[in-house]
């Protein structure tokens, strides 16, 4: 199942849409930009450039709302 890692902004909203247009099954996680949540070094494991959204999908991992 996809992780998707996400915090109400523009771009992380794009991809929430997208997945329940789909209907891709995915856990929300959520991320605390405000709090400063992103630059944790478990989220940076996931994206270096420290931003949501991001997704995990097994072995891959994408960060990149326009990919």
């Amino acid at each position: 199942m996809i992780k998707f890692y996400f915090h109400p902004s523009p771009n992380p909203l794009k991809i929430a849409l997208y997945l329940e247009e789909t209907g891709e099954p995915y856990e929300l996680v959520p991320v605390d930009t405000r709090k400063g949540e992103q630059h944790s070094e478990a989220f940076k494991a996931i994206n270096p450039n420290a931003k949501t959204p991001a997704m995990v999908d097994g072995e891959i991992r994408v960060f990149d709302s326009n990919a």
